[in-house]
């Protein structure tokens, strides 16, 4: 019976990783940003405007086999350039040094992501939630489309951001949020 029960898994598993697909991000849907407080009273956004990433997914059971991006430290967009010049610096993301940030996923169970984080040339495993959407057709290229929505936490100074500032100047906890859209590379 045991072998039979590890057969029926193996299989399952096959079936599940066979009906993966390759999706390309579509940038112009999609968007990676970050919400921080300042002085305990207001919330600041911000996004990156220059990222590509990977996914590998199973449109059926929306299961994700894998799933990586980059983002370009430097395309950090807050809306108000002398702040985006002082992000940049070694103040905080030291884009100069580190010129990109990455996220390597792990593990998908259900609505959560686990994977691993790096900024400022450090790497700290997250575990962030996550919705999937799809799939549907486009109207126009005939191809697929799938939409993942990624919410989670960091703490800016386990990755030595801005380290010199209190919490109650910027908040340690920064909040992210990925919007994905991705369409089949078929």
């Amino acid at each position: 019976m045991k072998k039979y029960l590890s057969i029926v898994a193996a299989v399952a598993l096959s079936l599940g990783v066979a009906n993966a697909k390759s999706f390309n991000i579509e940038r112009s849907h999609s968007s990676v940003g970050f919400e921080v407080k300042h002085l305990l009273v207001s919330k600041v956004y911000g996004e990156f405007n220059n990222f590509t990433g990977k996914i590998d997914i199973n449109p059926a059971s929306k299961k994700i086999n894998s799933l990586s991006g980059e983002i370009m430290i430097d395309s950090v967009d807050t809306k108000n350039q002398k702040r985006d010049t002082h992000l940049n610096s070694s103040d905080f993301f030291n884009s100069a040094k580190f010129k990109t940030g990455t996220f390597v996923m792990t593990k998908h169970d259900g609505d959560k992501i686990y994977g691993n984080l790096t900024l400022n040339g450090i790497t700290k495993s997250v575990v962030w939630d996550i919705d999937v959407n799809g799939p549907v057709n486009h109207p126009m290229t005939k191809k697929q489309l799938m939409g993942l929505d990624i919410e989670g936490k960091v703490n800016r100074k386990d990755f030595k951001i801005g380290n010199s500032f209190a919490n109650a100047v910027v908040s340690d906890e920064i909040k992210v949020s990925v919007q994905i859209e991705a369409e089949s590379a078929e």
